[in-house]
């Protein structure tokens, strides 16, 4: 395969090419602070040298612990620029959870910034650890350890080395959430982000962006998930953009409509939320609709409000988003491309086509990559030159996760049709079996509730119960509502629903759990994603009591 520039190799091209381009917009109320790319790589470079000058070689890890802002890419791109490699954590994780993966990676240098709870992380983070600390953000806790941000560069100067890497030299190493257990780190190469922006790029009409210097990147999810990674920052270096981040989760709606991204990828509780805020802002939008000569007008209005107008890839992914929210966007004139993908394969192997979006699949795989279904188990196996090298530090993991063709086993269940659309249906070890001797996968199942604004989670059990059941956590919507109100809601959906469900699937009641699932309790990954072992250990005890429950809605 032909050799593409690295990342490094395209930030010194930014430097030389358009250096008085603004690269980084970090908000301040109603304010922009915009940064040139020169000035960014003058800043970065000035920390490789304080870097150097603090002992760090060529491949020594270097965390980065913060929220989305314009210090946290910086730092990402003086991590390249210097030969190291970048590990960074999720600002959520605290205590044990994140003394866990700095003790897994062996960073040996550590950049923190804004974080809401720094007290609660600060006794996980070795005392001998070097720490350079971002300025403090409005909003957020001090951090008081290690060196300030100015301090640490005001005597540097910018580091003149100019490394570059080759393709097979290690870029970062990206920790999944660790629904199972314990986290693993996939560890990417150069070659990853070089591969599927270029080689793929160029073959996926979906990719092609604006001409260079025109796009614009909006910097919301975590930057430290390889969603984030793959299509914010190697998007902006490979196309260069220009990225825009949200200073809180109060001011996204105001900092979206501001940026007007190129590419834009929403979770399905993003555009959930977005439909809502819509119609709440338009309460006859339907009356409107209706009105041929209106109706046009309405929708454009609609997408320049939000920031969508501009937008030439709108993306959904983490988990499946209802078909009815799908096509309520196409109304809108917002085409919303499903994507699946995972952190080992720089998050994307299947995107649906623009010119053909097909509602109840994920899409089609992307030209260069390779996808085939396991005969034994419905496994999805995909292999593509964008894939990670291995499990940092698990040889025999890396082993075991690869097939002898060279295929990587995702874990996850899928059906493959005729014209190469896949529908993933569910995690191989999620699917259990009742006490009927029949297999239930539970995903699919639990992704037709989430319509039902009532709900924030379900969990779809029943591990040799005659039939399954859901354990249900209410939305924060819910409290405005009398237990009653809440009760037919829910039935209704129930009802519903097993109508579309198989005999044996079909759930035996709804459990509303009042226990509080969240990252802190250890319910959910950093991801909100539920730990179904967690789940299991936690409740399994209680399975047959609520299950005998005469009635359909349970309070637990």
């Amino acid at each position: 395969m032909k050799t593409h520039p690295t990342l490094v190799d395209k930030i010194y091209e930014l430097k030389e090419n358009i250096p008085n381009e603004v690269f980084l917009r970090q908000p301040y109320g109603d304010l922009w602070e915009e940064f040139t790319y020169d000035e960014v790589i003058d800043v970065a470079l000035r920390l490789v040298s304080g870097m150097k000058s603090a002992g760090l070689q060529k491949g020594d890890k270097v965390g980065i612990y913060s929220k989305n802002c314009y210090h946290w890419v910086i730092s990402e791109m003086a991590i390249m620029l210097g030969g190291f490699v970048t590990v960074p954590f999720y600002a959520s994780l605290e205590g044990e959870s994140l003394k866990e993966v700095i003790e897994l990676s062996g960073i040996k240098f550590l950049f923190a910034g804004k974080l809401d709870n720094w007290e609660n992380a600060k006794n996980a983070i070795p005392d001998e650890m070097p720490i350079v600390k971002f300025p403090s953000y409005r909003g957020g806790s001090k951090v008081d350890m290690g060196v300030d941000w100015d301090e640490f560069i005001k005597d540097q100067e910018p580091n003149t080395e100019n490394f570059r890497p080759t393709p097979d030299d290690v870029w970062a190493v990206f920790f999944t959430s660790g629904t199972t257990g314990t986290p693993k780190g996939a560890v990417m190469t150069y070659a990853a982000p070089a591969n599927m922006w270029i080689e793929q790029g160029a073959k996926h009409r979906s990719f092609t962006l604006t001409d260079p210097g025109k796009n614009t990147f909006i910097s919301y999810l975590p930057l430290n998930h390889i969603a984030e990674q793959s299509l914010v920052v190697t998007g902006a270096i490979y196309h260069e953009g220009q990225i825009s981040f949200v200073e809180s989760l109060y001011t996204f709606a105001k900092n979206l409509a501001d940026t007007k991204p190129s590419i834009f990828l929403g979770v399905p509780n993003i555009w959930n939320n977005l439909r809502q805020g819509i119609i709440k802002k338009t309460p006859n939008l339907e009356a409107l609709l209706r009105i041929p000569k209106v109706a046009d007008q309405v929708k454009e209005k609609i997408r320049i409000a939000i920031g969508l107008n501009n937008t030439k890839l709108v993306i959904s992914g983490a988990s499946a988003l209802p078909s009815d929210t799908i096509k309520w966007f196409q109304n809108m004139g917002i085409f919303i491309q499903e994507t699946y993908g995972m952190t080992e394969a720089m998050g994307i192997v299947i995107l649906q086509p623009l010119d053909d979006i097909r509602l109840n699949s994920t899409g089609k795989r992307l030209e260069e990559g390779q996808i085939k279904i396991g005969q034994d188990n419905d496994e999805i196996l995909i292999k593509n030159s964008w894939m990670f090298k291995e499990y940092y530090n698990e040889p025999e993991l890396t082993a075991e996760t690869f097939t002898e063709d060279g295929f990587y086993k995702t874990g996850d269940t899928g059906v493959l049709d005729a014209d190469g659309y896949l529908a993933v249906k569910g995690r191989v070890k999620d699917t259990f079996k009742t006490a009927k001797g029949l297999y239930v996968v539970p995903v699919p199942i639990e992704n037709k509730f989430a319509s039902n604004e009532l709900i924030e989670q379900i969990c779809v059990v029943g591990l040799d119960l005659p039939q399954p059941i859901g354990l249900v956590k209410l939305a924060q919507m819910s409290k405005g509502l009398n237990m009653e109100e809440i009760k037919q809601d829910l039935l209704e959906s129930l009802n519903k629903i097993n109508n579309q469900l198989k005999v044996y699937e079909r759930l035996n009641k709804l459990v509303i759990i009042s226990d509080e699932w969240s990252i802190q309790s250890g319910f959910l990954t950093p991801t909100n994603k539920i730990k179904r072992n967690i789940i299991q250990e936690t409740y399994k005890e209680l399975y047959d009591k609520w299950y005998q429950h005469s009635n359909k809605f349970v309070l637990a």
